[in-house]
């Protein structure tokens, strides 16, 4: 008897283990994409960094890419909203309506928020404790869909849990990273910023960017500079693709005007998702294609 005992607790285990594995589902263009988010800097201040300048070089720079409005929280919204959703300022506020998040759950394709110093649990208020975290860069909270729902919430974690998931080989195919105020620079200047990319940050994910079909993206919220009459340059912001796809292109600038509105149906293109259904994403400008080996 305690031989068939066992034997089913085994068969149980292997089901559950077998349950919980989810493999990951390939992308026409890259099967994982990284978004980091540095903080508030104007593209030219960023292109003469001498690391972010490198970083330039080694994929493809995309050398017209903008912010969508300023302060800094609708950028955020934007790259998961495929639209401001409402949001104009950098006060705290809940919003309505459809996010990449839902769509990617809907596919079956993994993700998660890293945010740096983030508290956890659906931590809502502004500012944590320690003044490092704000939330005004986390957009995943801000979206009622995911704030009110335990299994959406609990994939906002702090960014210590990225080194984990490395170790433990269960990176999501779609990772949203955002350095504390400090680390991005906003609090302290684009030198801390940009060594803080390169020797904590590319370290750890180093490995996805050349024995996996992982998409990098290394991006800013919003420029520095608030006027600017020319509409032309109006909030330009650094923004470069690292990734095995890329690195084998002979391409290593691309011309086009992008906005982070253009994150969401570059994403939906990829994995072959369903739109929101607003217009929001159907209306925006994906990623040029031809720019992927």
């Amino acid at each position: 008897m305690d031989i068939v005992r066992i034997y089913l607790s085994f068969l149980i285990a292997i089901s559950l283990l077998n349950f919980t594995c989810v493999a990951d589902v390939p992308g026409i263009y890259f099967d994982r994409i990284i978004t980091y988010v540095l903080g508030s800097t104007d593209y030219e201040d960023a292109i003469n960094d001498s690391y972010l300048s490198y970083l330039s070089k080694q994929g493809i720079l995309l050398k017209h890419a903008h912010g969508i409005w300023h302060p800094s929280q609708p950028n955020y919204i934007a790259m998961i909203c495929a639209s401001k959703s409402g949001m104009l300022t950098d006060f705290s506020q809940d919003l309505k309506g459809p996010s990449l998040p839902e769509s990617l759950e809907k596919r079956g394709i993994t993700w998660k928020a890293y945010i740096e110093n983030y508290p956890g649990d659906g931590y809502k208020a502004d500012v944590s404790d320690d003044k490092l975290y704000v939330r005004k860069h986390n957009p995943f909270i801000s979206m009622n869909n995911i704030r009110n729902n335990l299994t959406l919430v609990s994939k906002i974690v702090s960014s210590t849990q990225l080194k984990n998931d490395l170790e433990k080989d269960e990176a999501p195919q779609y990772i949203f990273y955002v350095p504390n105020i400090n680390n991005n620079g906003e609090k302290t200047n684009l030198t801390v910023a940009s060594n803080y990319l390169k020797n904590e940050f590319i370290p750890l994910i180093q490995h996805l960017l050349t024995s996996t079909k992982t998409l990098l993206v290394i991006t800013f919220d919003e420029a520095s500079t608030y006027l600017d009459f020319n509409l032309a340059d109006f909030n330009h912001i650094y923004t470069t693709l690292i990734g095995p796809n890329v690195l084998r292109s002979f391409i290593h600038e691309d011309e086009t005007r992008y906005s982070h509105f253009s994150w969401v149906p570059t994403i939906e293109a990829n994995w072959n998702l369903s739109s929101f259904g607003n217009g929001a994403d159907t209306d925006s400008t994906p990623l040029d294609f031809n720019l992927f080996a």
